[in-house]
Parts: C-alpha cells; structure tokens; sequence
C-alpha cells in the first residue's frame, strides 16, 4: 500500500519540478508563451533563403531542404519569409556532403549495412552589409536503413538534419 502512494508522490514532485521552471515540449504552448524569434535580434527576424549550394547530383536535394527549412522555422515562430528585397537577414545553406552507402558482406555478397549521410552549413548574413552573424559549422547527420528504403531513409535523414540545424541556430544565434 505505501509503495503505490510513494511513486504517486513522486511523480508529482517531478512535474512540478519540470513544469516550475519552465521545461515544455517542442511545439507545446502558445505562440505568445513559447515564441523561439525571441532569441532572435529583431531586426535579423525578415529572412530569404539566398542559395542552397548543392555539390552532389542528387536534383532533389535543393527542393526539399528549402521546403523544409520554410517548415521548420514557421513552425518555430524564427522568422517571417520575405523577398530578397525586404529581407533583412540571408540564410545560405551549403552542403558539403551527400552520400549513400553499402557495406557488403558473406558469401553471396548480400547488403548487410546501408546508410546515407549529409553534412552542411548554414550561415545568415545581414542583409545590408553580408556580414556573417550566425554559422553552424559543418554539421553531419546520417540514417541507417534496409534495402528498398533508400528514399524513405533520404527523406527521414533531410528532415532530421534540417530540424538538428534549426535547433542549433536557436541555441546560437
């Protein structure tokens, strides 16, 4: 009998903890309560993608990470989308690595391990005068998958990157 009452205790002490200091979970809350632009000088808050600089022969790639990108941050309040013209900060996303590959093993030469991987950059520069007030550094995220999975595995991979980038600019920005 005490020990249910005890975890019952417990639980309770740490919601409160967590919930005291202000911890919420991605995406939760109010836009006014959980605003992520607030860590954002406001002027740098009007943002163009200005390239994506993409080295491989994979088309797609370009597309996708703008989409994504576009989501991402409207979905975290970061920015508002403009032109060229009107922006007041440029994000210049540049990957400096795609690949995909297999490791083949046994004794008919069966894929045992494939993964895909893409390491990139994104850098804001002010608008005015293209200094560079925020780089990430390169950043590398990889995705392991089965065989007949390498799209799926390529669009889990570019979301993943795209959401680890955008987290890491709101820590650093």
């Amino acid at each position: 009998m005490r020990r249910p009452v005890l975890n019952a205790v417990l639980l309770a002490a740490a919601a409160l903890l967590l919930f005291g200091c202000g911890y919420t979970f991605t995406g939760m809350g109010s836009e006014a309560d959980h605003n992520a632009a607030d860590r954002l000088a406001p002027e740098m808050r009007s943002m163009h993608i200005l390239r994506v600089e993409n080295p491989s022969t994979e088309a797609w790639l370009e597309p996708r990470l703008r989409s994504l990108v576009r989501d991402e941050f409207n979905r975290r309040h970061l920015v508002t989308w403009t032109d060229k013209a009107h922006a007041t900060s440029l994000l210049t996303i540049v990957i400096k690595r795609y690949s995909r590959s297999t490791y083949i093993s046994g004794r008919q030469d069966q894929s045992m391990k494939l993964s895909t991987s893409i390491t990139m950059t994104f850098r804001v520069t002010r608008a005015s005068d293209g200094m560079v007030i925020y780089d990430s550094g390169e950043q590398s995220k990889s995705e392991s998958y089965y065989p007949g999975d390498a799209d799926g595995a390529d669009m889990r991979l570019t979301d993943l990157a795209v959401r680890r980038m955008t987290s890491l600019m709101t820590e650093n920005y």
